[in-house]
């Protein structure tokens, strides 16, 4: 067959699904991924366009940084291993005072982080119709994120900041038509276009020793819309309709976070978070091929509350600093009991998570090492299909499918004094 009919069964046979993002699953930098989380009370550096860009307002020196990210997903459909590609991915961020004189000298900073994918700008992937997945879980390590904040110190004890995460969307168009000899050709034209989620964040300075922060993160979405036409009736006696391949690639819902950064005493820090999550606005993975599409069910999300809490011990040793962390946390699923058309699963996730960093901020090499590592252990849950069957891949028809498993992921970062 010719390139022309390869490139349109190849977009036919085309996968997609929705999914959250590495930065929403695992947390961002090397410090909170440790803490659960935890963050937008206490962060003070490029981790802090994504906690909370009002902590940029603390930044003193210029700091870069690199660091990577790995995990593996043990995701089990009744007792069977889902193959979920690990996660892997590469963490670049960047803080910088800057250089005001007058009545803002040493009161704003700025801020940047950019986390890229091993394998991939942007994937998407979705089974046929009733093929169980795990719609929240599946793509999430697989977006790039691309983060720009800036922070302001406005009084002794009040901070503000805003940035924006940017994502990438796909929009295109692919023709297919026949030449002179009755071949098929292909036209096609791709582009990625900008995406902007803004990012407000507040961080108020109660009394030494106890912070308090929040943040609103706008809901922030990466779609793909290829629209596939033809004009290949001498070749092929069919009329072929118009076909849109489009849906959403990667979902975030609208957050809204606050917590408590507590010092008991000057070398123990302890935090406590509630996040609530807009869950009950995601959107269908992938709309109708064509317009004469029967209407698809809605994945009927609702909204989620996540608790987190974290505790951090710094231990000075001469020139070396040691901070060891830990964290917990609940993560509410936001996904319904599969029992309609959908076949949409998520589950439960126990959060735990430990961290160390090392630095050496007298040296003459000024290093910042974070390294970190989290277990998300999803709890067991049962879904039983009403008046249909599920398709497992490979697999028989079954009414009922118990998904579980585990997530393992850590990471590690270097940060240098500039």
């Amino acid at each position: 067959m010719s390139r022309g009919g390869l490139a349109l069964l190849a977009l036919l046979a085309f996968e997609a699904s929705a999914a959250a993002s590495p930065l929403e699953l695992f947390g961002f930098g090397g410090r909170s991924c440790g803490l659960a989380g935890t963050g937008v009370a206490s962060s003070t550096g490029y981790d802090s366009v994504y906690l909370d860009p009002a902590g940029l307002a603390r930044v003193r020196r210029k700091r870069a940084t690199i660091g990577v990210l790995l995990g593996d997903f043990s995701l089990e459909l009744n007792g069977e291993d889902t193959e979920t590609d690990r996660a892997r991915g590469l963490v670049i961020g960047g803080a910088v005072p800057m250089p005001l004189g007058g009545k803002w000298k040493e009161r704003v900073g700025l801020g940047f982080g950019l986390y890229i994918p091993g394998k991939s700008i942007n994937r998407v992937r979705q089974p046929f119709p009733r093929t169980p997945i795990f719609l929240v879980l599946e793509n999430r390590s697989h977006v790039i994120a691309l983060q720009f904040a800036v922070g302001a110190k406005l009084t002794s004890k009040l901070d503000l900041g805003v940035g924006v995460i940017t994502l990438a969307e796909l929009e295109g168009a692919i023709h297919v038509s026949t030449d002179s000899a009755g071949r098929f050709t292909t036209t096609s034209e791709q582009q990625l276009v900008t995406r902007f989620a803004p990012v407000l964040g507040a961080r108020y300075r109660v009394r030494d020793g106890l912070d308090l922060g929040a943040v609103l993160r706008w809901e922030s979405r990466s779609d793909y819309n290829i629209q596939v036409t033809t004009d290949i009736g001498e070749v092929v006696p069919i009329q072929l309709p118009p076909i849109q391949i489009a849906g959403n690639a990667q979902y975030d819902p609208l957050t809204i976070a606050a917590e408590a950064a507590w010092r008991p005493r000057p070398d123990l820090l302890l935090s406590g978070q509630l996040q609530w999550q807009h869950w009950s606005r995601f959107p269908l993975p992938t709309l109708n091929p064509t317009a004469g599409s029967a209407p698809q069910e809605e994945p009927d999300f609702h909204d989620t509350v996540t608790p987190r809490a974290s505790a951090e011990l710094t231990v000075p040793r001469g020139a070396l600093e040691l901070a060891l962390r830990t964290g917990a946390a609940f993560v509410m699923s936001p996904a319904p009991e599969a029992t309609g058309a959908q076949a949409f699963l998520d589950n439960h996730r126990l959060l735990a998570s430990a961290g160390l960093g090392v630095a050496f901020p007298g040296s003459s090499v000024p290093l910042h090492l974070d390294a970190w590592v989290q277990l998300h252990q999803l709890i067991a849950r049962k879904h039983t299909k009403a008046g249909g069957v599920f398709e497992p891949a490979g697999g028989p028809p079954t009414d009922v499918v118990e998904g579980g498993g585990r997530i393992v992921v850590g990471g590690l970062t270097v940060g240098l004094d500039l």
